[in-house]
């Protein structure tokens, strides 16, 4: 027998909250990752080497636009602002395993919460936009706003259950 449609709609917008906490979640293990990496690379001297590097081949400018712009990003990150960049992505990926834990654990102060730390993200993506244009913040606001619209309708779907 199949489940009535609005009972697979809802399933479908619960496994999507699911995905979204598990991708925001990958999301934020990758950029403790990454902030890790980059500490390092601070440490260890590696930055100047590797913006001589990327400045040679940007020089030469390869065919490829994906590693173009990869070497591009490489470079810009490497010229100046990687402690920035290395705090930066600390607190966001703490922030982002914080909310997705936090979620996970249906602790009722999360769901707000999120929404609260989501938003302030898109807004601070948003702001580096207008100074980057970078089709990349674009892209992860339009996915925290699409967990924002999840995170409150898993939360509204929470408050009916514990009502009734």
């Amino acid at each position: 027998m199949t489940p009535p449609p609005e009972s697979r709609r809802s399933r479908l917008l619960h496994d999507s909250y699911l995905v979204g906490l598990t991708v925001q979640g990958l999301i934020g293990a990758g950029q403790l990752f990454f902030a890790t990496v980059l500490q390092i690379a601070i440490w260890a001297g590696w930055l100047e080497p590797l913006a001589h590097f990327t400045g040679h081949l940007l020089e030469r400018r390869a065919a490829d636009p994906m590693a173009d712009w990869l070497m591009a990003t490489a470079h810009d990150l490497s010229v100046g602002s990687d402690m920035f960049w290395s705090i930066y992505l600390f607190g966001h990926g703490v922030l982002n395993l914080g909310v997705v834990i936090a979620l996970l654990a249906k602790k009722r102060w999360a769901h707000p919460a999120s929404m609260i730390v989501l938003a302030g993200f898109v807004g601070y993506q948003m702001y580096r936009y207008t100074l980057s244009h970078s089709l990349v913040m674009i892209a992860l606001s339009a996915f925290d706003v699409v967990v924002i619209s999840l995170v409150w309708r898993e939360y509204r779907q929470l408050q009916r259950a514990r009502r009734g």
